[in-house]
């Protein structure tokens, strides 16, 4: 890997190019094809983009290793998909733990994991806002409030009029998640 190579995120949905890469710790920061800096990201959490990483298929993305050839989806049509509730097909999570995240935070202040917690949600929000009638749950953690309050004004300020925000189901989550109805 090289800065200008296209990659892709192995635990994460999409990639983008490499802007600088830390050949000595194994590290790179890369600009996401939403424009987003996102890094540092250890090397391994990431393959190079070509036809054959870049193959997605749904419930399939990133779970193929570098070097192997994902198998494609059969062309034959006639066994029906397994029929599930509305509410979990509908329903996606964003999980801001950092251990769920493509980078693991080594390294870092506790401010700038904060911020790329944020730049993170913020990414994940903008994919999920085209696709109305879609339940987000953004999984922030207990913790003392301060992410959950900040995802709660970004929520309110950046995508206002285009979302409810309700507390997630307090059975399931506790105070740990909020719920995202796309309008």
């Amino acid at each position: 890997m090289r800065k200008g190579d296209k990659i892709r995120f192995l635990d994460a949905v999409g990639g983008g190019t490499i802007v600088q890469y830390d050949t000595q710790q194994q590290l790179v920061w890369v600009e996401t094809d939403d424009g987003f800096d996102v890094g540092p990201i250890p090397a391994s959490k990431c393959v190079m983009d070509t036809p054959a990483t870049s193959y997605q298929r749904k419930g399939c993305i990133g779970t193929h290793k570098q070097h192997e050839v994902p198998t494609p989806p059969p062309t034959h049509t006639h066994i029906a998909p397994a029929k599930r509730p509305k509410r979990q097909r509908d329903e996606h999570i964003i999980d801001l733990h950092l251990e769920s995240l493509p980078t693991s935070g080594n390294g870092m202040t506790d401010v700038e994991k904060h911020q790329y917690q944020l730049r993170f949600f913020r990414m994940q929000m903008q994919q999920h806002i085209r696709h109305r009638g879609r339940r987000v749950v953004i999984i922030h953690g207990k913790g003392n409030g301060v992410l959950k309050n900040e995802i709660r004004q970004i929520l309110k300020r950046d995508f206002g009029t285009q979302v409810e925000v309700h507390d997630a189901d307090f059975a399931l989550y506790e105070e740990g998640a909020t719920l995202v109805v796309i309008k």
